[in-house]
């Protein structure tokens, strides 16, 4: 590796232990420096190397003898380096698993993690513990705790891949995993890049075996080299195991052929390569990508954690669904920004008229006198208010009531209340918001009439549920009532008319001929004599 025209090697530890030998060089880390000749590399050494060479050299010609290392030890060494984004620091990782950090270019020691002193380090997959098959893996779990590659994500934080797959973001000071509490898992043994651009790349390898043969194309005399399945007879089993060994002591003896055991099919391997990208983000970018991808459960666990509008949950949910009963109580009622769902019950229009009247008769609710009173004192927040945040005394003689009386009363109270807070308002005085809500209202009211005036068109509320077209509705509860009435006179539409006067007459009275005058000459003044004007004898 190099660095600032230097070259850093990483091999086996030295055994000796003489004085002054600094700690790089022990741990088996120099930097050499290239020559132009000869012979072309020359170890940097520090005042501590030389110093140390000193001493031994001396003691060396006097003593005569030279020092070992313990018997037994099993010997260290460094197998992967990385240099710091700076080149300021150097992260190596040796073959015991423990983790060093150097500074460059002194070479002096930042820090030492033993395997055992690393957070995480005995970490094994969730789906290892439930997978029958990854049960010899748990058996032999500890050769999955080493580091298998490193890099670095920034100059205070370096990325650990593990044998297990494991990979984590950590702290060069703690060792602090900056990724939460729990890893990344990848496939065995992941290789990592350096970030850049905010991210880094990590590959995998995933092995599988190739499916078993059937075992009528197997050859004959060639046995299966997979586990034995679990569920065979117990005897039969017991007895093939029986024959099979006295098998192979015939063939011991004679050598042949016929009693030779059977040969073990070779399995395919197959492995699949990925190549992940990992990139750094904010709480907020996670949580819009979580809703794009439609995983709304993990949306709503990022907007509880980091304090996020749930509403975009919600309004995602809404709007990918159809408008009904259910959807209004089960996304619409969880949002609370009052001008999103007022804007969503006066524009959207259901496709039955069960759901059309909820979603109005829910949007009226929230703009009655209370979230009026509330937006007037600045208590309201944007929220939209249901009614039921006004509480209401109870009488101390309430229990002596029949449950008859009882409602009785609590009507009359209600009234009396809503009166009281019809009077603190003072209509003359309304806010901006106010006056908007009051639109909002006044307008859910007319689309609640029309929608009533347009079930009976249609013939009742039982007919309206077949009959009822939510385009021609979008249409009609926006038109000019007269201009309605006109369409329908045009259609002899006599039941249709007779409706609108009915329903409608304060508008339409004042233009009755005008209206009238629009039916066909084809059609028959007998069939609408009775919506004409007539004579009077007082």
């Amino acid at each position: 590796m190099n660095s600032g025209g230097k070259n850093i090697t990483g091999g086996c530890e030295t055994d000796d232990n003489g004085t002054g030998v600094s700690k790089a060089a022990s741990c088996g880390l120099s930097a050499w420096r290239v020559l132009s000749g000869s012979p072309y590399y020359k170890q940097v050494t520090s005042y501590e190397d030389d110093i140390g060479a000193a001493k031994r050299r001396s003691l060396f010609k006097f003593t005569n003898f030279k020092f070992y290392s313990k018997q037994g030890r099993q010997q260290d060494g460094i197998f992967k380096m990385s240099l710091s984004p700076d080149g300021s620091h150097l992260a190596a990782v040796h073959f015991s698993g423990k983790l060093t950090i150097w500074a460059i270019p002194s070479l002096k020691q930042q820090g030492e993690w033993e395997q055992n002193d690393q957070p995480g380090y005995d970490d094994v997959k969730p789906e290892w513990r439930l997978s029958l098959e990854k049960r010899k893996k748990i058996k032999d779990k500890a050769s999955f705790y080493p580091l298998i590659d490193i890099n670095w994500w920034s100059e205070s934080a370096v990325i650990l891949a593990r044998c297990s797959g494991a990979l984590t973001v950590s702290s060069v000071k703690t060792l602090k995993n900056l990724l939460g509490k729990s890893c990344e898992w990848f496939e065995s043994s992941p290789q990592v890049t350096s970030a850049h651009d905010g991210g880094f790349l990590c590959l995998e390898c995933e092995v599988k075996l190739a499916p078993k043969r059937l075992r009528l194309e197997s050859r004959p005399g060639d046995e299966d080299g997979g586990e034995d399945d679990s569920d065979s007879d117990d005897e039969s089993s017991t007895k093939a195991q029986y024959f099979g060994y006295i098998k192979q002591g015939l063939y011991f003896v004679t050598e042949m052929e016929q009693f030779a055991p059977p040969r073990k099919r070779p399995r395919t391997i197959i492995k699949n390569y990925r190549l992940v990208n990992l990139r750094s983000t904010t709480p907020e970018e996670l949580y819009q990508r979580k809703i794009d991808n439609e995983e709304y459960g993990e949306a709503l666990s990022l907007a509880k954690a980091y304090d996020l509008d749930s509403d975009l949950v919600y309004q995602r949910q809404w709007r990918k669904s159809a408008v009904s009963i259910a959807s209004i109580q089960d996304y619409l009622s969880k949002i609370n920004k009052r001008s999103w769902v007022l804007h969503e019950c006066l524009e959207r229009v259901p496709e039955n008229v069960d759901a059309a009247k909820e979603l109005l008769q829910y949007g009226l609710k929230g703009t009655d006198l209370e979230a009026l009173i509330a937006i007037g004192k600045g208590e309201d927040g944007g929220r939209f208010i249901l009614p039921g945040d006004v509480d209401i005394d109870g009488l101390l003689y309430e229990e002596f009531l029949t449950p008859e009386e009882e409602a009785e009363s609590r009507k009359e109270r209600e009234a009396m209340k809503y009166q009281e807070l019809l009077l603190s308002v003072d209509f003359s005085k309304l806010t901006l918001e106010q006056k908007e809500l009051c639109r909002s209202r006044l307008k859910l009211l007319t689309y609640l009439d029309r929608l009533a005036t347009y079930e009976e068109i249609l013939g009742g509320p039982h007919a309206a549920e077949q009959r009822y077209d939510a385009e021609f509705f979008k249409k009609f509860r926006n038109q000019n009532i007269i201009l309605s009435a006109r369409t329908y006179a045009r259609e002899s539409n006599v039941r249709a008319l007779e409706i609108l006067f009915t329903y409608h007459g304060s508008d339409l009275l004042p233009h009755r001929l005008a209206i009238l005058s629009n039916f066909p000459e084809t059609t028959s003044p007998h069939e609408y004599s009775f919506l004409l004007p007539e004579a009077c004898d007082w």
